[in-house]
């Protein structure tokens, strides 16, 4: 894993930290007074989660952008979103969800003909995904390991800015797949995807007409589930 880069370790440890702090508080609510747990007898049938963690560009976007075709640059970034979680059975959930993902980017100085300047190149996207998510173990049940897969509607996001140079920003929405494994421990998740993200445009360097990019990428994150 390349190293964290644009406050990427600063969003992580934020973001950890208060899904530590949510759950302690809610820890603190549902434990009565002698430290035993209070269950319903009824679970409700969804649940919302926030979420939170890295995100691992693939070969292609994070390849040197000068020595590469089609690299980026990219390095590690983050990854946030808001799900909801709806149960047809103890063992199977549908979840549409929302993410916004942003890899580090790719920062140096080139010669423009009368000196040197600095550029970035950021990479980001949008994510409106829709999983199918299969439990094991019993529904009240406090370890549930879980397999969850799904398609996504990616808005891919470019951005290059050189400095006096201006700045060129583009996105190419595309249909994605991802799939992976998680683990649900009481109200805390951790889950690692893989996302297969490739798409056709004329928008991105080196703009010398059509081509593939694979921009695949994982994502390891923590989330806290509420109102179950």
């Amino acid at each position: 894993m390349t190293r964290l880069t644009n406050g990427t370790a600063t969003v992580l440890l934020l973001s950890l930290v208060c899904l530590v702090f949510i759950a302690s508080e809610v820890q603190a609510r549902i434990v009565g007074p002698t430290g035993s747990r209070s269950r319903s007898s009824h679970q409700s049938s969804h649940e919302f989660i926030l979420e939170g963690g890295l995100a691992e560009p693939g070969d292609e976007l994070k390849g040197d952008f000068w020595t590469t075709e089609q690299g980026m640059g990219a390095g590690t970034g983050y990854e946030l979103g808001l799900r909801f979680r709806q149960y047809v059975s103890d063992w199977f959930a549908v979840s549409p969800a929302f993410h916004y993902t942003r890899f580090g980017s790719a920062e140096g100085v080139l010669d423009d003909g009368y000196g040197t300047v600095p550029y970035s190149i950021t990479v980001s996207n949008y994510r409106y995904s829709l999983d199918f998510q299969a439990f094991m173990g019993p529904g009240d049940s406090s370890f549930r390991p879980f397999l969850t897969g799904g398609i996504s509607l990616i808005n891919n996001r470019y951005k290059d800015e050189v400095q006096y140079g201006g700045t060129y920003q583009t996105s190419i929405n595309t249909p994605a797949y991802h799939g992976g494994v998680g683990f649900k421990m009481s109200n805390i998740e951790l889950v690692g995807e893989y996302f297969y993200n490739r798409f056709d445009t004329t928008n991105l360097p080196p703009s010398d007409g059509t081509r593939t990019y694979d921009w695949d990428y994982v994502a390891i994150r923590v989330a806290f589930a509420f109102g179950r």
